[in-house]
């Protein structure tokens, strides 16, 4: 078995320093999750890489790294350069073993951070679909139901790390979510949103012509 592959429990949510929510569009934010880290007495904070905010050079003043989605393609570092430097600060952040949680765009840059490849997928997938857990006594996956109902946006998908632990499916994607290590965990699916997101989403000029050009 992998390193990475190996079932310890998640991390604990670590307290102290805030944790550094990466942003790639504003209305992609935290959602229920804001809830979770207060709860548990986090302290975090946006760093909106839309408006030209740097990404830092190391992860020592945080105590978790949270990457959220975004309507760029991770492998449009070109023409987005910020992509590649939080490529750069997830490993870092791996490697010093801080809780590291990407959603949509997270995911599939923490993906490529590991090595694994990001390409255009064969169909949008986009609103409520059902998601399944592939992992079930996996520590990450406990408590969740078998098969729930997800929403979902996005084009891109992932291939699977190496060493990486599979925990979700959709009937469309194979790979909609894994755990790496101990501390590292990607997310498809947007397990962050609520009604009030969702809405803010649709007014979006940006979402409108997303979904006007979807078949």
């Amino acid at each position: 078995m992998s390193p990475a592959a190996e079932p310890h429990a998640p991390i604990a949510l670590a307290q102290g320093r805030p944790w550094l929510v990466l942003r790639h569009i504003e209305h992609e934010h935290i959602g229920t999750l804001a809830r979770v880290l207060e709860g548990a007495g986090i302290a975090y904070r946006y760093l909106d890489v839309f408006r030209g905010e740097a990404v830092p050079e190391t992860p020592a003043d945080w105590s978790g790294l949270i990457v959220m989605g975004g309507p760029m393609g991770v492998y449009e570092a070109d023409r987005y350069p910020f992509l590649g430097e939080e490529q750069r600060l997830i490993r870092q952040a791996k490697e010093a073993g801080l809780p590291v949680l990407g959603i949509c765009l997270g995911s599939q840059l923490i993906a490529g951070a590991l090595g694994a490849r990001v390409y255009p997928g064969h169909k949008k997938e986009i609103g409520w679909y059902p998601v399944e857990v592939t992992a079930p006594q996996d520590a990450f996956t406990a408590g969740l139901p078998s098969r729930f109902m997800g929403f979902h946006w996005h084009g891109d998908t992932f291939d699977l790390p190496a060493g990486a632990v599979p925990l979700f499916r959709s009937d469309l994607y194979e790979n909609q979510g894994f755990r790496y290590g101990r501390n590292v965990c990607a997310i498809q699916f947007h397990l962050e949103i609520t009604a009030a997101m969702v809405a803010e989403w649709l007014a979006d000029g940006g979402c409108q012509r997303e979904l006007a050009a979807v078949p």
